[in-house]
Parts: structure tokens; sequence; C-alpha cells
């Protein structure tokens, strides 16, 4: 596993590189720190636009007020690389090359400031046979394709910081995002879990089925129905019970007559 060391924590003067060594067209000299790769985990960045194709892509970030201290890092970074060149020119170049020479033809990762601007980076997403090796990541740690990132939205970057390129018109820190997180701010529409929520065992307890309903509905109308029909025989009956009296009555009346 590789070892990410955050930019507060790094000391630039630690930092070594080696001797450029001829690869292809080029001279290449690796740059380690604590003679290990210089994996940088960055401070929270904002996008602000990238540029995808086949052959290089890349993206370039601002850096807000709150942590201008990881712009002086890459000032500090594109000096040291200025110096150690001049430095060790007449052992890595046979010859000692001016200082202002060197300094022309090194291509900063960092960028003058502009008036009233906060500052901007850009660095390199690399292409491994026409696809981005770089893993992106949202802030919940779910795999996510460059494309679908936007601007404005914050990122954490880690970089590996490699080692310098020399080429015959300018030299570059050769540096480009391993891996970052960048903080969607998408609504979740929907959340469905994973796992089976259901508990099948309380099913038969809790829950009525359509049978059971249909079952129960008939159940009251009968009830609704016996209750109705002993009403109206307790009505007939109290009727019934009228008459007899009113016959009673008369039967009475008519014996007394007959005395």
């Amino acid at each position: 596993m590789a070892n990410v060391f955050n930019y507060i924590n790094t000391d630039i003067n630690k930092l070594t590189i080696d001797k450029p060594e001829k690869e292809g067209k080029i001279y290449y000299s690796n740059i380690k720190y604590d003679n290990k790769p210089l994996f940088l985990q960055t401070s929270k960045i904002q996008i602000r636009d990238y540029k995808i194709n086949n052959k290089t892509s890349s993206i370039e970030f601002e850096i807000k007020q709150t942590n201008l201290d990881l712009y002086d890092y890459f000032i500090k970074l594109d000096n040291k690389i200025i110096k150690e060149t001049y430095s060790n020119s007449k052992d890595w170049f046979n010859q000692e090359i001016p200082l202002e020479v060197i300094d022309d033809f090194y291509k900063r990762l960092s960028k003058p400031l502009e008036k009233d601007k906060n500052p901007t980076i850009r660095f390199k997403v690399p292409i491994i046979d026409n696809k981005i090796a770089s893993k992106i990541y949202n802030q919940n740690k779910e795999y996510i394709q460059l494309d679908s990132i936007k601007e404005n939205l914050d990122a954490i970057l880690i970089l590996h910081i490699k080692g310098i390129k020399f080429m015959k018109q300018q030299y570059i820190c050769d540096c480009y995002i391993t891996q970052m997180r960048v903080e969607e701010n998408k609504k979740i529409k929907y959340e469905i879990p994973e796992e089976c929520l259901i508990d099948f065992d309380s099913d038969n307890k809790n829950y009525d089925s359509d049978e059971d309903i249909i079952d129960k509905e008939i159940i009251e109308l009968l009830k609704v129905e016996k209750l109705k029909k002993k009403s109206e025989l307790i009505s007939e009956k109290e009727k019934l019970l009228d008459k007899l009296k009113q016959l009673d009555l008369e039967i009475i009346n008519i014996e007394n007559i007959n005395e």
C-alpha cells in the first residue's frame, strides 16, 4: 500500500531529486520523499473545468482564500525544482546553465496570481489504453466516472509527484491525479436498502389476507342483519301483546254486562 503524505506535514527541503536518466527522447528525474514515492494529499479545492481526450486529460482547480497554504506549497515545490536543476546542471548536463535560462525553461505548476482572483492550478489525469487511470469517488466512497463530475464541486486529491521530465523546449514537474474524492451535491430521490427488511415471522400474526378481510366484512354484515331482524321481531311481539291486552279488556267488559 502506498504511503500518502499530507501536504501540511511534508517539508519541501526533504525532497530528493535523482540525476536525470534518458528515457526515449527525454530525460527523467525521479522525485522521492523520505526515500519513498511522493503521494500527496491536498486540502479541499474547487473544480473549475476539465479537458478530456484520448491522449491527455487534465482538470483545473481553484484554491480558495481559506487554504492558500496549498498554493504556497506548490510555489515552494516549483522553486525547489528550479534550484536543484540549477545547482546540479553541471553534473546533470555537463555544463553550467544560468539560473535565468533554467527558470525560463521550466513550466511551473503554480500560475502567477491575478488581481482580485483566487489562484488556480491544473493537474494531469493519466490515460492508459485510451482509458482514464485515475480513481474518482464521491463523498460516499462510491466509484464515479470523470465525465459525471461538474464544475464548482469541491474535491480532495491524491497526487503523485513522480519526477521531472526534461524535453527539448521545456521541462516540467510530472505530477498527476491518482485518486480524487468529489463532493457531489445530488439529492437522493429514493432510498432503497439492499437487504430485505420484511419480517416474515410476523406476517400471519399482524396482517390479514384479502380473504380474511372479506370474511370479516360478511360477518359484520350478517351481524347487522341479525340485529335488524331481532329488532323487527321485538316490535311485532310488542304489537301482539298490545292486542292481547285489548282483547282481555273487552272480555272483562262483556262479562260485567252479563252479570
